[in-house]
C-alpha cells in the first residue's frame, strides 16, 4: 500500500476529531481516539486496501467511540448551535430554543448509540444514505433499515411523553 502523505493524514484526522466532537465526544478523548486509530492504522497499513484507509480509519474511529461510550455511560449531544441574542433574537425565543433542544436531547439519550448517530448524520449533517453506509461501513439498505427503525421508536418515545 502507499502510505497516505502528512497532508492527508492531517486532513483525515481533522475530519474524524470534528466528526467524534458532532457525535458528542469531548475534544479531549476524541483526540485520543483520532491518535489511537491512526496508531492502529499505521500497524496495520500493509494489510488495508489503499482505497479502503479513509473507510477503516473512520470505522475504527466511530468503534472505539461505541466501545468508549460503553465504558463510561455517557453520550452527551453538541450539534446544537449556541444562540447569541441578536436584534432577530427575543429572550423568549431564546427560552423557547433552549427547552426545544434539552428536550430533544433528553429524547435522544433515550436511543442507542448508532441510533443516535443515525440521526444525527441524515437530518443534523444531511448526509445522505450512501454517504452515511460509507462513514459506518454499512450497506446502504442497511442504513435504510436501521434508520426506519430509529425513526419508529424516536416517534413511539414522543408520544408516550405528549
Amino acid at each position: 500500500m502507499v502510505q497516505p502523505s502528512n497532508e492527508e493524514i492531517t486532513r483525515l484526522s481533522n475530519e474524524i476529531f470534528q466528526k467524534l466532537c458532532s457525535m458528542g465526544a469531548n475534544p479531549q478523548d476524541a483526540k485520543e481516539i483520532v491518535q489511537e486509530s491512526l496508531y492502529r492504522g499505521f500497524l496495520n497499513i500493509e494489510g488495508i486496501n489503499a482505497g479502503s484507509f479513509r473507510s477503516w480509519l473512520y470505522r475504527v474511529s466511530i468503534n472505539q467511540y461505541y466501545d468508549m461510550y460503553r465504558k463510561n455511560k455517557r453520550f452527551t449531544i453538541m450539534e446544537f448551535e449556541d444562540n447569541h441574542i441578536s436584534e432577530e433574537n427575543h429572550p423568549e425565543d431564546m427560552l423557547i430554543k433552549q427547552e426545544d433542544k434539552e428536550e430533544y436531547e433528553k429524547v435522544l439519550e433515550r436511543l442507542k448509540p448508532i441510533e443516535k448517530a443515525l440521526i444525527k448524520m441524515k437530518y443534523e449533517e444531511d448526509y445522505s444514505y450512501k454517504e452515511i453506509a460509507g462513514h459506518l461501513d454499512l450497506k446502504e439498505s442497511n442504513v435504510k433499515t436501521y434508520l426506519y427503525r430509529a425513526r419508529k421508536k424516536l416517534a413511539g418515545i414522543l408520544r408516550r411523553d405528549i
